[in-house]
């Protein structure tokens, strides 16, 4: 009887083992499927297209860390207000009306300039794009990149 449980155990350890591997590998695979190249495939970009979508990705990040650069961040002075010995109602109030007022302008400024990429592309191309695009997480995959 001892003899069969640990064959049983073996045998269990053997296969959750090997569902962790596929897992792993399945993750890295995943993490190496870049949103550009495939977009580049299902588009037919040209390489300039391409390069205008890097260009694209980069200026975004560029916008996001500028706008969580620290110091400035929303967190921080909230905190401060919380740990006060009284609410300050209106400064909180004001904290957010600025936080929603950068987010704003930042979505604004993405949406200039990914109006000005998808110009770029053909008809055919633009149709194929938005339809992408109305998948929630598109955008955010394809212009947030790798992590």
């Amino acid at each position: 009887m001892r003899v069969r449980l640990l064959w049983i155990l073996l045998a269990i350890s053997v296969v959750a083992n090997v569902f962790f591997a596929i897992g792993v590998g399945y993750t890295r695979y995943r993490e190496a499927d870049d949103p550009v190249d495939r977009i580049t495939g299902q588009l037919n970009l040209t390489s300039a297209q391409r390069q205008g979508l890097l260009a694209l990705r980069e200026a975004i990040a560029a916008r996001r860390e500028a706008m969580s650069a620290p110091g400035g961040g929303l967190r921080e002075a909230m905190l401060a207000e919380i740990g006060k010995p009284t609410f300050d109602r209106e400064r909180v109030a004001a904290l957010v009306a600025d936080w929603s007022a950068q987010r704003g302008t930042y979505f604004v400024d993405v949406a200039q300039d990914l109006h000005g990429y998808v110009a770029t592309l053909t008809p055919e191309q633009r149709d194929k794009f938005l339809a992408l695009a109305r998948d929630r997480m598109f955008l955010r995959r394809l212009l947030r990149g790798r992590r």
